[in-house]
Formats: C-alpha cells, structure tokens, sequence
C-alpha cells in the first residue's frame, strides 16, 4: 500500500508541474521537483527491497509519463522551432534555407495563424536550424498531427515516451549483461528531471541516450556494425555525441576498430547527406557557432573565467572564451581519451561520462537536459556525479523567474559547489578504473 501512495502523491505533483504551475514562480516549481525528487527516491528504494518486476515497475513509469501527455511544455520553449520546422518540411520547404524571420518575411498573404503563433512563440527568430536532419524527421512526423498545437505536442510526446521505454529496457538488458542489479532501472525510469525534460518539455537527448545505450549493448557483445549504428543515431539526432569518437573507436580490439570506424562514417555521412544542397551545413555551422558565441546559461567554469576577467576587461569576453574554452576540452577529450584504459565493460562506461563532463563543465550554456545521456550512462557505473547533477541541476531555472532571464549567483554557486565535491571525492578519493579482469 505504502509504495502506492508514493506513486499517487509523486503523479499528483507531475500534474500541478504539468498544468498548474507557470515557469515564473520558481519557488512553487522547485519545492514540488525537490518532493517528486524525494518521492523518486523513496519509490526506487522500495523498488529495490521489495524485487518489483520489471514489467510492473516499468508499466508504472510509463503511466507517470502519460500524465503529461496534453500538457503544453512550461519549462522551455524550444518546442515551438520543432513545429515551425515540422510545418516547413510538411510544405515541401527545406528548413535550412532561410531563418524564421526571413520566411515569415516572404510568405506574405499567405501566412496562416498557426505558423504566426509558432513564430511568435520561438526563441530563434533570426538562426538558422541547428537541428541535424534526423532530428528534423520527427518534427515532420509531429506535423502529420496538422496545424495543430495539441495534435503536435501529443504525436511527438508519444515518440519520445516510446524512446524512453526503449531507453529503460536497454538499460535492463545491460545491467543484465553486467551483472549489476536490474533495480538501477529505476534510478532512470522515476527520476523526475528524465520525466519533465523528455516527456514534459519534448527533449530529444532521450533519443540520443537510445544510441549511446545501444552502442554499449552492441560493444559488449562484440558486434562493431551495429555499435556504430547506434553511436551514428546518437550523432544524427544531436551532433554533441561525435565527442565520443576517439574514445569508442580507440576502445575496440585492433580488427574490430577500423570496422567500426567504417561503418560509422557510412551512418553518419549517410543522416547528414541532406546538408549537402542549399549550404545546409555552412548554415548549421554558423548557427551553432553564433549560439556558442553569444549564449551564456547555468555555466561554471566559463562563469568563474568571465568574472575573474572582469577585474581586467570592462566587457562580455564570451566571443574569445566560449570558443577557447571548447578548444581545450576538444584537447582534453582527446587526451583523456588515448590516455584511458578500460579493463572490464563498466570503465567503457565510465569513459563516457568523464568524456560528457569535461564537455559540459567548460560549456557556456548547460542547459538542464543536457546531462540526460550522461546520467543514463552513469547508471551503469559507480559513478553518482550526474545523479546528483540530476537534483542540483533544477536551480538553474530560477533564471525564468524574471523578466530579464536574470541568473541567481548564490544558486549557481549552491550548485556547482555541491557538484564539484561530489566529483573530488568521485576522482580523487577513489579509484576510477576497476582492475578485476581485462576484456
């Protein structure tokens, strides 16, 4: 009975997060995360002692999920692009050709009153799509729904619901295959950020989880091709992944890596072939590059960088640092990355992660979901730093509580305190590669 009263009162504070509660009233928002956080932990706990079934545990995820099914994501806003894009595909136009402003600019009379709401509602009026080309086939599979918000939302909540179960039942087949407790699912099925930002605001790192998780599952099992179809999905869906180049191929035995290697930059070329027309990939290019250059959220190392400039430099120094900080963590990934050596299938994990955070920690914007495939991985390690960077990470949207997108510096550094100790005590006080047996 106990186990179901948390998953009522846990589905209940989903709802008012849903529904009730706009993104302006921070406190509200972050005491209801912090009980779903506590009930997520409670529920997972109980899980564990009790040996729930897979099949029942997952079945009560999904239903957790489904609560939001028609509720319009409050926590971001990305999703109004998705559909801009989405109804540029379903009228035969290709989306890397013009920004948002320059389309609405030459359609004239012809404009109807679901593209202007969509238009009005983005964040991105003048980038071009920084959404690589399987990315924007799901935008074109939610447009199937019409020029219709809910019918929208709904076709492609339902995608990413699927890609969640899918995400959990990898995790499962994995852990098996580990020998670690299957009971780690629950960590990722009930955690509140996974449900808010994938089902709840329509986030696709869920997706790019689906290829990092099935590249794992593949490489333990020895089978080059289909790993690197999984890690070229994870690419196609989100570009962020390519930084686990060195490492995946650089971890096969000598006549599987260049396999692996060749297979990968046939998936990969083959999801970006429609780049190709238009300067598709000059306008991606310049967009992401634009928003690296000009962008700053819920950053710690670029954030302590900035305000130690400012005691030289009376200005915003994000056009020199953004750019520089990523050169040294593209040499720091590398480093990391021929230095490591993995010595069972759990350090293969654990390379993944290190490699997401050196990325995140030196990145200007670090957005919440961000660390979603990171965290997924995690739970195949001992590794709790994204699992703590999972409840720590909420604090960030008290920037939405004002009108000027403000940043709270005590929050920023409530969090990244917490999280820094968290990884000393991970890196320095324990051993971070496992010497039981070598693959």
């Amino acid at each position: 009975m106990k186990i179901y009263l948390l998953l009522l009162g846990y589905a209940l504070f989903l709802f008012f997060l849903g529904y009730c509660i706009p993104r302006q009233e921070f406190l509200i928002t972050f005491i209801l995360f912090g009980l779903c956080f506590i009930l997520y932990l409670l529920i997972c706990l109980n899980f564990k002692l009790r040996n729930f079934s897979i099949v029942r545990g997952l079945l009560f995820a999904i239903l957790l999920r489904m609560i939001l099914i028609v509720s319009v994501p409050s926590l971001s806003d990305d999703f109004y692009r998705y559909f801009f894009d989405g109804q540029l595909l379903n009228s035969g136009q290709n989306p890397y050709l013009m920004t948002p402003s320059e389309i609405m600019n030459s359609k004239g009379a012809e404009l109807n009153a679901y593209w202007v709401l969509l238009y009005s509602k983005m964040n991105s009026h003048d980038y071009f799509s920084v959404y690589p080309p399987l990315h924007q086939f799901f935008f074109y599979i939610s447009s199937l729904g019409g020029p219709s918000l809910v019918f929208n939302i709904l076709i492609l909540r339902l995608v990413i619901i699927a890609f969640d179960f899918l995400n959990m039942y990898l995790l499962y087949k994995i852990l098996i295959q580990l020998d670690q407790p299957i009971s780690k699912v629950w960590f990722y099925a009930f955690n509140p950020l996974i449900i808010l930002e994938l089902t709840g605001n329509l986030h696709f790192e869920g997706l790019v989880l689906t290829g990092i998780l099935t590249s794992i599952y593949f490489f333990i099992r020895n089978k080059s091709g289909l790993s690197s179809l999984g890690w070229s999905w994870a690419i196609g869906i989100k570009m962020t992944p390519l930084m686990l180049g060195l490492f995946m191929v650089s971890k096969w035995k000598k006549d599987q890596m260049l396999s692996f290697f060749i297979f990968s930059a046939i998936f990969i070329s083959l999801s970006l072939f429609p780049l190709i027309f238009s300067n598709g990939f000059q306008k991606l290019w310049q967009s992401i590059r634009l928003f690296q250059s000009n962008f700053e959220f819920n950053a710690s190392i670029y954030y302590l960088i900035k305000w130690c400039s400012g005691f030289f430099i009376n200005y915003n120094p994000i056009a020199y640092v953004g750019p520089t900080l990523n050169i040294i963590a593209l040499i720091a990934i590398i480093w990391y990355s021929l230095k490591v050596k993995i010595y069972n299938y759990e350090d293969f994990c654990i390379g993944i992660v290190y490699v997401y955070l050196i990325y995140l920690l030196v990145q200007n914007v670090v957005h919440p979901w961000y660390i979603i495939p990171a965290f997924g991985v995690s739970l195949l390690t001992k590794s709790k730093i994204f699992f703590v960077w999972t409840g720590l990470v909420f604090l960030s949207y008290n920037a939405y509580s004002s009108e000027n997108f403000e940043e709270n510096t005590i929050l920023l550094v409530i969090e990244y305190s917490l999280l820094f100790i968290f990884i000393l005590k991970e890196i320095f006080f324990k051993s971070l590669l496992s010497e039981k047996y070598q693959i």
